[in-house]
């Protein structure tokens, strides 16, 4: 493949929270060559002085300056014709590949002090998470085993979100009030940044980047018609599109790694996950887990996809799926009877 030619510019622990051994495949615990968002930030400051949407006609684009021909061999133009096009995270996924293919050596100006060579942190894989509808006190974990950070937001019975609603490669919380139909959205964790409300009281939330532009947004699930209605600005419906049957628990997600959030729906009765690429047909139907749990979906081991989960709430185990077939992890995390999440912390 063609090598890669980087410019030579330098420019809680928590008490009350019942947590298991997780059970972890070779795949969702980090590869040899892989880096974090933080470091790729770096790399991007050596490269391009952190301009993500930087060309300056010298055949390298982007933060971290791939050449074209480099951009196309390693499935780039799934995203854009161009890396200066793409968002940073599109960016880092291909960089992730870049890096798994040739090493660091593929930004050699840009290796030492960046920790290219020793970081092997997955930047967007998800972890799971859970929130305590009594207190309305979110957990979350990164991996899959330990807090990592908690906080309250909302009332509790609210429902709750997780989604990057800035576009800055974190996750953070929200909420949902299901009696007014209310979105309450924070990149801080803390206070609100977003309040809006969308569709009918009673319908159930989703969350997803459904225009491809690096920030998830909201959305709104009518389960007595089974219609899914998105919005790209948190305010007005972009699309609306009926899928599976109505009283099925609707689910999203990446499924094919295009950036593009699509929709899927989970047959509680039978336990079977339906989901799409195209919000019209079915491009994988399975069966995971036992009826009754409540299905989600995550990029389990950062690949860029995502894949399925499910959730025993009576247990409080989290078993996620890298295939869509078998589960890669097995954990409990938090107390039965919360809510699961999932995200990028």
């Amino acid at each position: 493949m063609p090598k890669n030619k980087p410019t030579t510019r330098r420019a809680r622990s928590l008490a009350a929270v019942a947590v298991g051994v997780a059970v972890l495949s070779a795949a969702s615990q980090g590869l040899a060559h892989a880096a974090s968002v933080s470091t790729w930030d770096k790399v991007a400051k050596c490269e391009s002085g952190g301009n993500w949407s930087i060309n300056t006609g010298n055949t390298l684009y982007g933060g971290l300056q791939i050449s074209l021909d480099t951009w196309k061999a390693y499935g780039g133009t799934t995203f854009a014709s161009r890396p200066d096009l793409a968002t940073k995270k599109q960016q880092i996924l291909i960089a992730e590949k870049i890096l798994a293919g040739q090493g660091p050596g593929a930004w050699p100006n840009c290796t030492s002090g960046t920790g290219l060579s020793t970081d092997h942190a997955k930047p967007y894989a998800d972890g799971i998470g859970a929130y305590d509808p009594s207190t309305g006190t979110f957990y979350e974990s990164n991996d899959n085993t330990t807090v990592a950070g908690s906080a309250k937001f909302g009332n509790p019975g609210w429902t709750p979100l997780a989604g990057d609603w800035n576009g800055d490669g974190v996750d953070s919380v929200g909420a949902y009030d299901p009696n007014t139909g209310t979105f309450y959205l924070s990149n801080d964790n803390t206070t609100v940044a977003v309040n809006s409300t969308f569709g009918n009281p009673g319908w159930i939330p989703i969350v997803g980047d459904w225009n491809k532009d690096g920030k998830d947004s909201i959305g709104a699930y009518d389960p007595s018609t089974g219609t899914f209605y998105e919005s790209n600005d948190n305010r007005t419906v972009a699309g609306s599109v009926k899928f599976g049957n109505p009283g099925w628990t609707p689910l999203v997600g990446d499924w094919n790694g295009d950036g593009v959030t699509s929709i899927g729906a989970y047959d509680p009765n039978t336990g079977t996950y339906y989901l799409s690429n195209d919000n019209s047909t079915v491009a994988a139907n399975t069966t995971f887990g036992n009826p009754g749990w409540k299905p989600l979906a995550g990029d389990w081991n950062g690949d860029g996809k995502d894949s399925i989960g499910g959730y025993d709430a009576g247990t409080g185990t989290f078993y996620l799926s890298n295939d869509n077939n078998s589960a890669a992890v097995t954990t409990k995390f938090g107390n039965p009877g919360w809510l699961p999440l999932k995200g990028s912390w």
